[in-house]
C-alpha cells in the first residue's frame, strides 16, 4: 500500500492511494482531488481508499465517508475515520482508528482500512494495513 499527496496550484490537492495484492490483476490506484486544507486532504485520502475498495469488491460494497478526525488519547496522536457501509439492503456505520506516527495521510488510509476490514475481508481476504 502506498499513498501520496500532491499540492497543486490554486489551493488544490490530489491524493492517490495504491494497493497491490492477490485480489488485483495489477496495482489498483485511486485518486481524489479537492480543495487544499488539513481536514480536506484527510477526507480525500479516505475517499480514495473507499473508491479502491468499491472497485476491488466489484461494487458488492458501497461506502459513504461520514468523517475523518485527528485525535489524541493516551499520549498518542491518532486518526479516526467513520464510514457508512452499504451491502445489499443493509447499512452499517463503522469506525476505524490508526496511530498517526509521522504521516496523517497514511494514518487516514490505515484507519479507513481498519474501519471496513470486517466487511471487505470476507470478499477479498485480509486488507494490507502496513507498507
Amino acid at each position: 500500500m502506498r499513498c501520496q499527496i500532491e499540492r497543486r496550484p490554486v489551493a488544490r490537492s490530489r491524493v492517490s492511494v495504491e494497493f497491490e495484492g492477490p485480489w488485483f490483476t495489477g496495482p489498483l490506484v485511486c485518486e481524489q482531488e479537492g480543495t487544499t486544507c488539513p481536514g480536506g486532504d484527510l477526507r480525500l485520502a479516505a475517499r480514495a481508499t473507499l473508491d479502491a475498495l468499491t472497485t476491488a469488491t466489484q461494487d458488492a460494497l458501497r461506502f459513504d465517508l461520514v468523517g475523518v478526525k485527528p485525535s489524541r488519547a493516551f499520549d498518542t496522536n491518532m486518526m479516526l475515520v467513520a464510514v457508512m457501509v452499504h451491502c445489499a439492503d443493509e447499512s452499517t456505520k463503522v469506525l476505524g482508528v490508526a496511530v498517526e506516527e509521522d504521516n496523517e495521510v497514511l494514518a487516514t488510509v490505515r484507519a479507513t482500512l481498519h474501519a471496513v476490514n470486517r466487511f471487505v475481508s470476507p470478499i477479498l481476504g485480509p486488507l494490507p494495513t502496513t507498507e
